[in-house]
């Protein structure tokens, strides 16, 4: 089960493969080399002795005595060279000299001109011809070649033992056998220690990732070397290691700050009901003045779940988006209209450039929702007599809304953080100020997941003294890009 072990077993079949089949390829060729170079030599010494055998017979009386005259001048240690008449008797043969005998010095079959005769009497010779006389050692091979002596037909043999390249051949299966298992034992031990240095650092990491928890997120895996693949993957555990830890960091902090945020209003809903009590006796009024405290708490209790419930279900990707065919400068429209009340309370002018028709295919109650938001932002911030205006306007392949005030802006160390979630950048101001958003900080962070959800993008463009101003684009499309829909009861709720 171990990586290194299989590595090194993979290294040692796949070595062991190949040495096999060069070891086998060797033997091939030296088996082939050796007997072609043998073959090559019988050839010549054959030609050879038959122009010596012609020569003779000028001088010699008789084709006999020819035959005898060349083979006493053809003398080899290793050869026996013989003249046979057709029937396959012998006319003439070298002396027979003493048993040859291997390297350990035992004796190895003699040649047999008798059962060559056989074989030559068994054949019809119409031109050279290679033969091989097995034994239990190798045998002998032989050249036969005819010969015309006087108008008749005689056989030369030149013959050579194979016993001498059989031990070669011998040797070389046993040096093999050899030394192929040892190679094969020590790549094996040499891929197995490779492996084990090679793996080290993967064995180093996970042991050290396995000391990572929630509590040491911001520890890191050790990276050796970059540039290699194991640096690489440190590299990648590390990033994924960065992107737990900030949303860890997030979870943290959204827990602490929607903690924070509940306990506000059901600490006042709890503190109205206990003055409510205390006494036994309270006019109508009274009893009015603290219901109507706790109303409005609950309101605004409910809808910071309502929030949460939406931002946690988009967090998990379980957001279908209720799409519908619709008109985006109605719905600008129909938002401005909800917050003329909010506006003129605050002796706020709110001006609409929203006249031209902008078909658009997406969730209503979301767009409506995100447009409110901006429009209630850019309300709460402005001072008294101010300006908000949103206008509508068409860029190519896009529809861009923009929602600009005359407020006193965002600090520039805040406008990186006005999309995070329960941020709000006066802490200070008051909780009991009329608005169709929660106000705890998560109207921006719902209203970027609506526009993104969409296919299209919620941006900052600006913000100074002057005012600020948001940017709100989508595809012009009819199908914009679906994303993260919202089941109809969450949208029946958030309405």
């Amino acid at each position: 089960e171990s990586v290194r072990v299989r590595l090194a077993m993979w290294h040692t079949v796949v070595l062991g493969t190949l040495l096999v089949a060069l070891a086998g390829a060797a033997y091939l060729f030296l088996e082939r080399t050796t007997s072609r170079h043998m073959d090559q030599y019988l050839a010549e010494t054959a030609n050879a002795f038959g122009i010596e055998l012609l020569a003779e017979r000028h001088d010699a009386t008789s084709n006999q005595a020819a035959a005898m005259e060349a083979v006493r001048e053809f003398r080899f240690r290793d050869l026996h060279i013989s003249v046979y008449d057709p029937a396959g008797h012998p006319v003439a043969m070298s002396a027979a000299g003493p048993s040859p005998r291997d390297a350990n010095g035992e004796a190895q079959p003699a040649f047999d001109p008798r059962r060559l005769g056989r074989t030559i009497a068994a054949r019809q010779f119409s031109g050279p011809t290679l033969l091989t006389l097995a034994d239990r050692e190798g045998g002998y091979r032989v050249y036969a070649m005819p010969i015309r002596l006087d108008g008749q037909m005689y056989v030369i043999t030149v013959a050579q033992g194979l016993h001498d390249q059989q031990e070669t051949l011998d040797g070389a299966r046993a040096a093999l056998g050899v030394a192929i298992p040892v190679t094969l034992l020590l790549a094996g031990f040499g891929g197995y220690l490779l492996a084990r240095r090679s793996l080290h650092p993967v064995v180093a990491m996970s042991e050290h990732a396995a000391r990572i928890s929630s509590t040491n997120l911001h520890e890191r895996l050790p990276v050796t070397n970059p540039r290699d693949e194991l640096g690489q993957l440190a590299g990648v555990f590390n990033g994924l290691l960065a992107r737990v830890d900030h949303a860890f960091e997030q979870q943290r902090r959204f827990m602490t700050d929607a903690s924070h945020e509940l306990r506000t209003p059901v600490a006042i809903m709890q503190g109205e009901a206990d003055i409510a009590l205390s006494r036994s006796r309270r006019t109508s009024q009274e009893y009015r003045e603290s219901l109507v405290v706790i109303q409005d708490e609950g309101r605004r209790l409910s809808r910071i779940v309502n929030d949460l419930f939406l931002l946690a279900r988009a967090d998990a990707g379980q957001q279908p988006l209720a799409r519908t065919e619709l008109y985006l400068n109605e719905v600008i429209a129909d938002c401005v209209r909800t917050v003329r009340s909010l506006a003129a309370q605050r002796r706020i002018e709110l001006r609409c450039r929203a006249e031209e028709d902008a078909p658009f295919r997406g969730d209503e109650g979301m767009l409506r929702r995100l447009v409110l938001n901006l429009l209630d932002n850019a309300i709460k911030y402005s001072p008294p007599g101010a300006l908000v205006q949103v206008e509508l306007s068409r860029e190519e392949t896009r529809h861009r809304v923009t929602v600009s005030d005359s407020g006193p802006g965002i600090p520039p160390d805040a406008q990186a953080h006005v999309f995070e979630r329960f941020y709000r950048v006066d802490r200070a101001r008051t909780r009991n100020e009329s608005s169709e958003t929660s106000g705890a900080g998560l109207g921006l962070a719902i209203a970027r997941w609506v526009a993104e959800a969409h296919g299209g993008q919620l941006t900052l463009v600006r913000s100074s003294e002057a005012g600020s101003e948001f940017a709100l684009t989508l595809p012009a499309e009819a199908t914009a890009q679906a994303a993260e829909p919202i089941p109809t009861s969450v949208q029946a709720a958030l309405r």
